[in-house]
């Protein structure tokens, strides 16, 4: 009596062959673009949970505090893949009591305040720099620390009037028309000093990160679906004063007041050392998702075979944080990947703010 030996024949063979190519064409890619989605979900809930904490952490302290958001190396100005909480320091008043400056030296567009030796110490040795703001005589108007490594010396600060021509933030508007120098005299003087960086990191995991190319400060509400919104009324964070696009070692600084509520965004273009401050009037937006495709612009037409080309808000493995400017509360939506500008990208997560009253 013969036994027959269990098996295929090659023509079962082929057809399991073909059935798991269709498989393979049809499936592997969902799960890899599901995996990828999961990948950027935990990444925005580790971030929503740090922004929280650096709101309780500035109601506590009923002082002005927050996150600081700085590109991972020197050759971006766009990718943030560490997360510090933000501290306002202590207004400057010099090293001596009283410390008293005078008017010393000018140029059409800078003054000189100089005072004795030992008034301005700790000033000389970084306390203050570049970009922080200067008054005298405890009112009048605020002007900018200049740069240059000879804006502050032992003896002396060099400041200039605070100029934005990129449009609307906190310095712009001042010209020597509306600005008045200081009097002539003995000053006394305060200096308010820039948001630094408090404690470690938090670092992104799965190569996510911030795309400051692209996350910004909208208007305080917007009909979803109806309103065309012009360039100027949605703000990226890190332009230059100029409006042209930040240098790497760039920064972007979001501050609460002691209530909670936003109030503030202080921008560092990089390496030009140029500050500016935005008064926040409307929610903030961070964009999250891949570190290869960011700071890069949007595409007509993306490459079905390339999912590196292209802006991360045209893909729906990225998130729009948005930061509600009266509560600090945090919403997170995917991106409308439909969408051809950015403003129109954020209209999911725009909803989950008007859902709150914003």
């Amino acid at each position: 009596m013969h036994s027959r030996r269990a098996g295929l024949t090659l023509v079962e063979l082929l057809v399991v062959v073909a059935i798991l190519g269709l498989l393979a064409i049809s499936v592997l890619p969902s799960i890899s673009s599901t995996a990828e989605a999961r990948r950027t979900r935990e990444a925005a809930r580790l971030v929503s949970s740090f922004i929280a904490k650096a709101q309780a952490r500035a109601i506590g302290r009923r002082e002005w505090s927050g996150f600081m958001l700085v590109t991972t190396n020197s050759t971006s100005s766009n990718a943030v893949a560490d997360l510090f909480l933000a501290d306002v320091p202590a207004v400057y008043r010099g090293d001596t009591l009283p410390a008293l400056l005078a008017i010393t030296g000018s140029t059409a567009t800078s003054r000189t305040a100089t005072g004795a030796v030992g008034q301005l110490t700790s000033a000389a040795a970084g306390v203050v720099q570049a970009g922080d703001l200067v008054r005298f005589n405890g009112s009048g108007p605020y002007y900018e620390i200049d740069s240059g490594s000879a804006a502050v010396t032992g003896t002396s600060i060099r400041f200039q009037l605070r100029s934005y021509t990129a449009g609307a933030a906190d310095d712009a508007g001042y010209t020597t028309a509306n600005t008045p120098w200081p009097p002539s005299g003995s000053l006394s003087f305060e200096v308010l000093r820039q948001p630094v960086a408090a404690g470690s990191p938090v670092t992104l995991p799965d190569a996510r990160v911030i795309d400051l190319y692209w996350s910004g400060i909208g208007p305080p509400s917007l009909t979803v679906g109806s309103v065309t919104l012009s360039g100027s009324t949605y703000r990226p964070f890190l332009l230059t004063k100029s409006g042209t696009e930040a240098t790497p070692g760039a920064s972007a600084s979001v501050l609460f007041d002691g209530t909670g509520r936003l109030r503030q965004v202080v921008s560092r273009s990089g390496t030009s050392s140029a500050t500016f401050r935005q008064t926040v009037t409307g929610a903030v937006f961070l964009l999250l998702g891949r570190a290869d495709r960011a700071g890069q612009a949007f595409v007509a037409n993306k490459s079905a075979a390339d999912d590196s080309l292209g802006a991360n808000w045209q893909y729906p493995d990225s998130i729009w944080i948005a930061i509600d400017p009266m509560t600090g509360a945090v919403r997170t939506a995917e991106c409308v990947t439909s969408s051809t500008s950015v403003t129109d990208s954020q209209a999911w997560v725009r909803q989950a703010l008007l859902a709150t009253g914003r």
